[in-house]
């Protein structure tokens, strides 16, 4: 029993190394940098309940937005032009008769490209607005 109460009072006892919850500019051994670094650590804090606040779709779309145009241009002006080429090379040495070449055409450049000017109009816009968002916090 009484070494339970010692070990509760040793739970208790604040530890010398910890810094101190609040600030108190009064003391005689607060600094201006001790100030300083209290404010950083305050608004850290406030930005990082503000970010677990935020939905996981509101905070990721916008990198999903540029993650998913790369993949799109990638395939299509890169992975399957390369793979209408090789394709018939490799049936042909498998024994596979008769595999004609046909040119990759791309997908996204029918209908006059307009999914590059929507994803290029979306991405455009939510990076002026990111920025915004950036000024407007600092």
């Amino acid at each position: 029993m009484a070494e339970d109460r010692d070990e509760l009072n040793d739970r208790e006892r604040p530890d010398p190394r910890r810094r101190p919850v609040s600030f108190q500019s009064d003391g005689p051994e607060a600094s201006e940098t001790d100030h300083r670094q209290f404010e950083l650590d305050k608004l850290e804090v406030e930005r990082g309940n503000r970010i677990q606040e935020e939905n996981w779709i509101r905070a990721y779309w916008r990198p999903g937005m540029g993650w998913l145009y790369m993949l799109v241009c990638f395939m299509d002006f890169v992975f399957f032009p390369l793979l209408s080429m090789f394709v018939p090379a490799i049936l042909r040495n498998f024994g596979v008769p008769d595999v004609a070449y046909v040119p990759w055409v791309s997908l996204t450049l029918s209908n006059g490209g307009m999914i590059h000017l929507a994803f290029g109009a979306i991405l455009g816009v939510t990076a002026w607005t990111r920025g915004l968002e950036k000024i407007r916090r600092n």
